[in-house]
């Protein structure tokens, strides 16, 4: 049987997580919760999850910052990032490709799309 794969969510909205914990169960996969930018660089190298989905309006560090961080670190810079964020302005999107992003999706979101997401870089981590 396959491993289970691991999905780590930094957002400081507990409902983010409720919602796409819900969604990810339904495919078998486990979901992990970071509340905060610096939560989630910790747990980031402790679990080493498969896919990280990363809010970037944090109170303590931003999501740009933590993924350029994961990304210049050898233990999680092939981990995927997915920013899951309210901020969908092209400048953001750069921000967000400049800092290591491999996807990037806006709130409120399409459940589908999110999934859609989620499977395509799960599925570019099976090499």
């Amino acid at each position: 049987m396959a491993e289970q794969k691991r999905i780590l969510l930094v957002d400081d909205h507990q409902a983010v997580f409720r919602l796409l914990e819900a969604i990810v169960r339904i495919k078998g996969y486990e979901l992990i919760y970071a509340e905060s930018g610096q939560q989630g660089i910790v747990m980031a190298r402790k679990e080493l999850p498969d896919l990280i989905l990363l809010d970037v309006m944090m109170p303590d560090i931003d999501g740009f910052k933590v993924c350029q961080y994961l990304k210049e670190n050898p233990e999680t810079k092939d981990i995927p990032v997915m920013f899951l964020t309210a901020r969908g302005a092209e400048g953001d999107l750069e921000t967000g490709r400049k800092a290591g992003a491999d996807g990037f999706m806006t709130k409120p979101f399409q459940t589908i799309e999110v999934f859609k997401q989620i499977e395509k870089l799960l599925d570019n981590d099976r090499s």
